[in-house]
């Protein structure tokens, strides 16, 4: 009896201690007990430390909470730079708390319940040797490798997480500031986000949900990577970027490589909106109300050189694609840019009253910026400054650096339902020469070419132009301004300039050779010209008719000798007068002295052909009466009824539809040719 008592004492004692082992174990495994690390932070720095290989520091509390869910959570964590960087931090964090399943770590697997983040600064920073701070494992070999060949694009191929090696159910990240430091960058580049959660779940790619302000504009940002235990094992991933802000679309994927950033980069990106100025209060820009427009292309960077293709732009029905390259690796930057438009509408560019020439002072001033304007510290004139930096870009030590070549070709230009064209541009920039040769167009009716060349140089500067246009449809233009105006007609024009200039707007000015052009135009009445030399009396009281007087051409063939432009011969050919002109326009002095005179078709009574003269500098010329032409013409109306019966007596009247001179050759042949009928 007595041996059964103790049996039982005994079984209620294994019992006891088995069911307080089970209590202590499910207390442990479902309620969490903290423990506080604080004391031991020294060793946390120093595994830290020498896991990531560079100082970490923690400055507040270490928590651990143990459960089959346990915790860790630290308060004022930073990460130092590594080795080759300035003294600073890489990471500072005020306090963060992460969750874990402990039954999958006995798998091999981390399931990561929850990341919490509060304050988290990173300043991610690229120095002089392309080195970045943001990478955490070395290669064993830090010698540089050829770049592999790149892989077929896997753009439609789905994002996801390839096992549940690495789970993560929740991130939750708040008040995120991240700056960026680059030789090339003067001032750092800030981000800084409100909100961002997460998660990354087997099956499904690692998605972030960002959400905040960029100059006071409300965006949203989805970024998602294929696999984050791929990129942070050997950092690299694909990775989509998706951005809405101020109602425009912003798309980026492609293949990222951290390690090799400044290596290796392939990116796709694209842009799209509805109206292009939607964008202007958070670029602080001016842009043109452009209608549905998107554009996009994929950016692959491989050490020195870069690839555009895929290159698209499009606004409305027009359309622009093509590809660019740009090798740096030699003594001179190459680059070479192939683009194609199947069609480009005009009306697509119909921009209202928008102009790019508005200038800043248009914008209104705030206190603030008027006082840190000092007199002493005013800028120069816009235009002077604009000017100037045309001038270092068109620098014989700027344009010697790079070599461009670019083709252009153009398939279709419609404006509304009138077709333009086509045409194609072949530009160059080789040895310190800029060269567009040459430029080809199908324009209505007719054909246009082009063919320019500048190449600055302190000693020998050489400028040239050669322009070719034959029969092209006037009546396009005035149908563009008014399309229920019937008037039309062709033109036609030849230049031919050489100059020992600097600068094309140099090239006048020492420009020597000729300008020639033709206009031969319909249903361009004469109007009020005509009251300048037929007969005053029956012009005022006449009605327009079918007979109503039209101006039937415009020539001028001007020669051009240093600078000093003089027409050999400059006339408006109407049906009924003649107006020829002479004198000079001097581009060095910017000075203009032209004379006209008008000569009546047939001899005219009471005719008052007054010659005018056009006379001043460039930007402040006047019109008025030739000096001693009132007195002239005053003596001429009153004698006119005996003067001109004899001048229709025994004069000859010139041809109506001006077929003497409409038909003028254009060109460098037979410039000495004496003055046609009807000009003196």
């Amino acid at each position: 009896m007595r041996a059964s008592k103790i049996f039982r004492w005994v079984l209620y004692v294994v019992g006891g201690l088995i069911a307080g082992i089970i209590l202590i174990l499910v207390v442990l495994a479902f309620v969490p007990i903290t423990i506080d690390l604080s004391d031991y932070k020294g060793a946390v720095e120093s595994a830290a430390t020498l896991a990531l290989g560079r100082t970490v520091k923690v400055d507040g509390k270490i928590v651990i909470a143990t459960s089959l869910q346990p915790y860790f959570s630290l308060e004022g964590l930073r990460i130092g730079n590594p080795d080759g960087f300035q003294a600073g931090d890489f990471l500072q964090m005020k306090n963060a708390k992460i969750g874990v399943r402990v039954l999958p770590l006995l798998s091999g697997k981390i399931h990561v319940t929850e990341t919490r983040v509060n304050g988290l600064s990173v300043m991610l920073v690229e120095n002089q040797k392309g080195a970045v701070n943001w990478t955490f494992s070395v290669p064993d070999d830090p010698s540089p490798k050829a770049p592999a060949e790149p892989k077929p694009q896997t753009e439609d191929r789905e994002l996801e997480l390839q096992s549940d090696s690495l789970v993560m159910a929740d991130l939750i990240l708040e008040d995120i500031s991240v700056d960026y430091r680059s030789p090339s960058v003067k001032e750092p580049l800030q981000f800084k986000i409100e909100e961002c959660t997460g998660a990354m779940q087997a099956g499904k790619p690692f998605k972030l949900s960002m959400k905040g302000k960029l100059l006071d504009e409300p965006y949203t940002t989805t970024i998602e990577i294929g696999s984050l235990k791929e990129l942070m094992e050997e950092n690299k991933s694909r990775m989509e970027i998706k951005t809405d802000i101020v109602k425009t679309r912003f798309d980026f994927s492609g293949a990222i490589d951290l390690a090799q950033v400044a290596k290796r980069l392939t990116l796709k990106a694209a842009v799209a909106g509805d109206r292009l100025d939607s964008l202007n209060g958070l670029l602080d820009l001016d842009l043109p109300p452009l209608k549905s427009y998107r554009a996009g292309a994929q950016l692959t960077l491989i050490k020195k050189r870069a690839d555009l293709s895929d290159f698209i732009i499009q606004v409305g029905q027009s359309k622009l694609s093509g590809k660019m390259t740009i090798d740096n690796s030699g003594a001179i930057a190459k680059s070479n840019i192939k683009l194609r438009s199947p069609l480009i509408q005009l009306n697509d560019f119909d921009v209202g009253d928008w102009s790019p020439a508005k200038s800043a002072s248009e914008k209104p001033v705030s206190d603030e910026d008027k006082k840190k304007k000092s007199p002493a510290a005013a800028p120069k004139d816009e235009k002077a400054a604009s000017g100037e930096q045309v001038a270092e870009l068109l620098s014989p030590e700027v344009l010697a650096e790079f070599d461009v070549a670019l083709n252009l070709k153009v398939d279709k230009v419609l404006s509304g339902s009138d077709e333009l064209g086509s045409g194609s541009l072949t530009a160059t920039m080789k040895e310190g020469r800029f060269s567009i040769d040459p430029v080809k167009l199908n324009i209505p009716g007719g054909s246009f070419s082009l063919a320019a060349s500048l190449k600055p140089d302190l000693k020998a500067p050489e400028a040239s132009v050669r322009a070719v246009m034959e029969k092209f449809d006037f009546g396009v233009i005035v149908r563009r301004v008014n399309p229920k105006v019937d008037m039309g007609g062709l033109i036609d024009l030849e230049v031919d300039l050489k100059s020992s200039a600097g600068s094309f707007d140099q090239l006048m000015a020492h420009g020597n050779g000729y300008f020639d052009f033709s206009g031969r135009l319909e249903n361009l009445k004469a109007g009020i010209i005509d009251l300048w030399a037929v007969n005053l009396i029956a012009a005022v009281v006449s009605k327009d008719g079918e007979d109503a007087s039209k101006i039937n051409c415009v020539v001028g063939r001007w020669t051009m000798k240093d600078g000093l432009l003089k027409p050999d011969v400059f006339l408006i050919d109407t049906s009924k007068i003649r107006i020829c002109g002479k004198g000079q326009v001097d581009f060095k002095k910017e000075q203009i002295d032209l004379k006209m005179a008008p000569t009546p078709k047939k001899a005219e009574y009471f005719s008052l052909a007054t010659p005018i003269e056009v006379k001043g500098n460039f930007t402040d010329f006047g019109v008025g009466i030739q000096a001693g032409g009132l007195i002239g013409t005053t003596v001429n109306f009153i004698a006119s009824p005996v003067t001109t019966t004899f001048k229709r007596l025994i004069g000859k009247e010139l041809p109506a539809d001006g077929k003497d001179v409409c038909s003028m050759p254009i060109g460098p042949e037979n410039r000495s040719a004496k003055p046609p009928a009807g000009c003196k």
